[in-house]
């Protein structure tokens, strides 16, 4: 915003418009965001975008109607992406409401947002969490994914997508959500000591090794 005091979580967009981003972590929203969200629309004439990464993303704002679009959102009490962090992982539905699922994907998704999510961390370290191995939520294709089974969840390194797609490489095994979390601190400590400003984990991977990551995050 060129002459104004920028405001965090607003983005001006490439066609100079702005707009900014909601989290809903394990893609759950509540009705008091619901209705802002509704109030921003009318009255701002805005687009509201579910996002691929399970958020909201509030489109056509300008320098004006944006930060009291933010207001209106951050006062019903939802969290706007401000900072290089680590955000919220994908998740999907899970045990008990997937026939297929053998863990509770929600429960763990929100233990690792609730503990981790702020954990200032460079781009673009993603992470999800699936309640089996068919991974709806691809956990087989992020830079870290877990992905449920009876004993607890098979644990993913170096997918992603982008303009050349890497499949993830299974590491081990987490068996508690203690762990879980335990292992994407790790993994966020590591990679923010081994990427600069921007990376992905597979290129972690090609500079110091698979056994060497299982190593510092735990899985050796």
């Amino acid at each position: 915003m060129s002459g104004q005091k920028t405001i965090p979580g607003l983005v001006q967009k490439a066609d100079g418009s702005f707009g900014f981003t909601v989290e809903c972590p394990n893609g759950l929203i509540n009705e008091q965001i619901l209705l802002a969200a509704h109030e921003v629309c009318k009255r701002f004439n805005c687009r509201l975008h579910i996002t691929t990464a399970q958020k909201l993303m509030f489109l056509d704002l300008d320098k004006e109607t944006g930060p009291k679009a933010l207001k209106i959102l951050e006062d019903a009490g939802a969290s706007v992406r401000k900072a290089r962090d680590l955000s919220q992982p994908r998740v999907c539905v899970g045990k008990p409401y997937c026939k297929f699922g053998v863990q509770d994907s929600f429960i763990l998704g929100q233990r690792l947002y609730d503990e981790l999510a702020r954990m200032p961390t460079p781009p673009k370290l993603k992470y999800a969490v699936s309640g089996c191995l068919a991974c709806c939520a691809w956990s087989n294709l992020m830079d870290l994914g877990f992905a449920g089974v009876k004993s607890g969840y098979r644990v993913i390194i170096g997918g992603h997508g982008g303009f050349r797609p890497v499949a993830g490489i299974e590491i081990g095994k987490v068996t508690s959500h203690d762990q879980a979390v335990e292992v994407l601190k790790k993994m966020s400590e590591l990679f923010a000591s081994e990427i600069g400003k921007k990376g992905r984990v597979d290129k972690v991977i090609k500079k110091i090794g698979i056994e060497e990551i299982k190593s510092q995050i735990g899985l050796d």
